[in-house]
């Protein structure tokens, strides 16, 4: 048993390894710079958890230090383990690592890596697969198996440690513009990145849809699978796709031959694709496609991905992490087709002023999809401050670029039902945006709505 000191142990994927590493017999210890829900569930499951940073926290019992890439240089806790000589290393590469004793699934790519991962190892495991499957803040596969086959892993590209895997099947999602910041602000530098980790691969399975993951495909391999609901000549292909408020259906093909229909309890076509990156993995893991298809069924999303959170008085209330134009171009999208006869009301948390000051206008461009749009302040997460770059320049944006809208914009999220109890009618649907606190947002809304008076159905 090794003793494993976490610098940081409440993030999002960080809190995940803890548990792993627990579960798999060693003994776990942490530090963060605050208590949170995370750290809270990890100190339920016995960890020993410091609250704020303190180079008395390390000492030479401990066995190895893994740190999260928010964590500064400078950290004393950090120095510490380096003056100790203990064994340090960075999330992705302790994961990377561990799942090396594993036949390891990766799923990579700029948007829909949660609900990838989240189906891949749904299917695995209806299907009597012995499978690990690592999704940073999702708690429905929070126990992990040092006896298990296989390892479904949720890899980040935004720090780069997805290089450290060597996966037997890796899943290509698409490639954006995002996180340039770790690739010398060059978008061909992050393509490279996912050349060099499908290179390493030995099955690749890639969306044939996104320009920028096919354009780094060898298309002379014959390991490299390709899904689409475009292109009739992908290895997995979807067709005839209909939208309705339970879910997608769709008919389904592989090498042309038509296999049946399936049923996806989620929406929008970005789903179908999640879905049919999934069916890829699995029937390349030696699973019977109907027997796939099947286990679709039963699917339950992942938290925050198009999540329906109640209806009251005929108003729905969605809950959504997207703050990439990509990501709310999506979601919105998908909200418009499965629920055609509502109007869509789309409140905005921007995350981090890096990525707004990164993305610029381009923010505001996907919000053509809702019919009424309340934006906040910047969510800052870590991030100080950039001059010129704030909510209510964001709502400027949204409003340019959107004249024909209804734009308001609220500081602080508590105001928005200032607005919502003016402009809301029966049938309204309200859809929460945002990877910041917006997602602590939804209960305190659905209490307002249960007490509003809301004027009669459009």
């Amino acid at each position: 048993m090794s003793k494993i000191f976490f610098i940081g142990i409440g993030g999002t994927g960080m809190n995940k390894l803890a548990l792993l590493l627990k579960d798999f017999g060693n003994e776990i210890f942490g530090s963060d710079i605050k208590s949170s829900k995370e750290t809270e569930k990890l100190q339920n499951e016995g960890i020993n958890i410091y609250i704020g940073h303190n180079k008395n926290h390390i000492n030479k019992s401990i066995d190895l230090v893994i740190y999260s890439s928010a964590i500064p240089s400078s950290n004393e806790e950090l120095t510490q383990a380096k003056k100790l000589g203990i064994t340090i290393k960075k999330r992705g590469e302790a994961l990377a690592e561990i799942t090396k004793k594993f036949k390891t699934i990766v799923v990579s790519g700029t948007h829909g890596k949660t609900t990838t991962t989240a189906l891949i190892g749904h299917i695995l495991k209806e299907n009597g697969k012995k499978t690990n499957v690592y999704i940073g803040g999702e708690e429905e596969f929070d126990s992990f198996d040092k006896t298990a086959e296989l390892f479904v892993i949720e890899s980040d590209e935004s720090d780069r440690s997805f290089l450290f895997f060597e996966p037997k099947i890796l899943v290509i999602t698409n490639i954006d513009k995002d996180h340039l910041g770790a690739y010398q602000n060059s978008f061909k530098n992050l393509k490279q990145s996912f050349k060099t980790l499908q290179d390493k691969s030995e099955k690749k399975v890639i969306c044939r849809d996104d320009k920028n993951a096919f354009s780094i495909a060898d298309l002379s391999d014959t390991n490299t699978f390709f899904y689409s609901i475009k292109n009739k000549k992908a290895n997995i292909f979807a067709t005839n796709i209909k939208y309705s408020a339970s879910g997608t259906k769709f008919d389904l093909f592989c090498l042309r031959k038509f296999i049946g229909k399936g049923f996806i309890p989620s929406y929008g076509d970005k789903n179908v694709l999640n879905a049919l990156a999934a069916i890829s993995v699995a029937h390349l893991s030696g699973i019977k496609i109907k027997d796939t298809l099947t286990s679709l069924e039963s699917f339950p999303m992942p938290n925050r991905r198009i999540k329906i959170r109640g209806e009251i008085k005929g108003i729905t209330v969605i809950d959504d992490h997207a703050d990439h134009p990509t990501e709310i171009e999506s979601t919105l999208n998908a909200i418009k087709k499965h629920f055609p006869s509502k109007r869509i009301i789309a409140v905005f948390q921007p995350h981090r002023y890096s990525r707004v000051n990164a993305l610029k206008q381009n923010i505001a461009k996907p919000f053509r999809y809702a019919d009424i749009i309340i934006s906040t302040d910047i969510y800052p997460a870590f991030e100080a401050p950039i001059k010129g770059i704030n909510g209510s320049v964001i709502n400027k944006w949204i409003k340019e670029k959107n004249k024909e809208k209804e734009v308001y914009y609220r500081k602080q999220l508590k105001d928005v039902t200032q607005i919502l109890g003016k402009i809301l009618k029966r049938n309204d649907l309200i859809v929460l945006l945002g990877p910041g606190d917006i997602e602590n947002f939804s209960p305190s809304l659905i209490r307002f709505l249960k007490g509003a008076t809301c004027e009669k159905k459009h």
